[in-house]
């Protein structure tokens, strides 16, 4: 078992060349402290409607997960949960606003705990894991034409010119024929458990507009930069500032230290978080 401890966690949240900022975060951006240890970001999908309600109410679905139930480690049958209880919320949404076809939204999600990390995601938002200047981790994007590649339809430079890059294969979304009362389908996030977490370790949860600007040699190279992590999140976002089109929004943990628990002096030995 172990204990964590990150530094100051930062957000962002821009709009980007956009009209309306369709991103969402838990917790709301400038609001994660020492002691937060889920981290979520989510991104309505511009091609339905309300996406910007489709990732607020799916980041509220976590919220009042955690707060209800608070597993000390989230399962893949947690992250269902979530995910089934926002469907609900959008089913509701839409039937008062009959006039929306449909909603949706991606999410990626970290759960910082006493085995490590639990990474989670559905659609094309990410998370990647730094270590001293290079990426050890990082989610694989649902998109069709990755479906296409691993059935050898497409080879991966294809993919990327390809005109479907952009379609996604799994996303939170609803539409208007899922409420006629048949059964809805809920899309399984992909989870990972990281037992390898080391101090100074990097997590940067985002969504893909940030990608338009920072691909993965970047990254490293901005999280390996001798100066404060601010300074790392303000070059980070100018690089992004005025060039990127869509929404761009995430987080950056930066682990502090990592150790064993130390025992709280009482008879039932409990384990404090430091």
């Amino acid at each position: 078992m172990l204990t964590m401890e990150t530094h100051l966690p930062l957000s962002f949240t821009e709009t980007g060349q956009r009209p309306t900022n369709q991103d969402a975060l838990y917790p709301a951006a400038g609001i994660a402290n020492h002691q937060t240890r889920v981290f979520v970001v989510c991104d309505g999908m511009g091609g339905a409607d309300k996406g910007e309600v489709a990732s607020r109410l799916l980041c509220e679905a976590f919220a009042r997960y955690e707060a209800v139930v608070c597993p000390a480690v989230f399962t893949r049958d947690h992250l269902r949960e979530v995910v089934e209880q926002a469907l609900s919320q959008y089913g509701r949404f839409m039937r008062s606003n009959p006039l929306i076809n449909r909603i949706g939204s991606t999410v990626a999600f970290l759960h910082l705990h006493e085995q490590g990390a639990t990474v989670a995601h559905i659609g094309d938002s990410r998370v990647f894991q730094v270590r001293n200047g290079k990426v050890i981790f990082q989610t694989r994007d649902h998109k069709q034409v990755n479906d296409m590649v691993d059935a050898g339809i497409i080879t991966a430079d294809q993919a990327l010119r390809h005109p479907w890059r952009n379609r996604l294969s799994r996303s939170v979304s609803l539409s208007s024929t899922d409420l006629t009362g048949g059964p809805i389908s809920v899309p399984e996030p992909e989870v990972v458990h990281l037992n390898d977490v080391c101090e100074d370790d990097y997590f940067v949860l985002c969504s893909d507009g940030m990608l338009e600007q920072v691909d993965e040699p970047t990254l490293e190279t901005i999280l390996s930069a001798p100066v404060s992590d601010e300074d790392k999140l303000r070059i980070l976002l100018q690089r992004c500032e005025n060039q990127v089109k869509d929404n761009y929004s995430g987080y950056v943990v930066h682990i502090k230290s990592v150790g064993k628990p130390k025992p709280v002096a009482t008879a039932s030995r409990l384990f404090a978080w430091f």
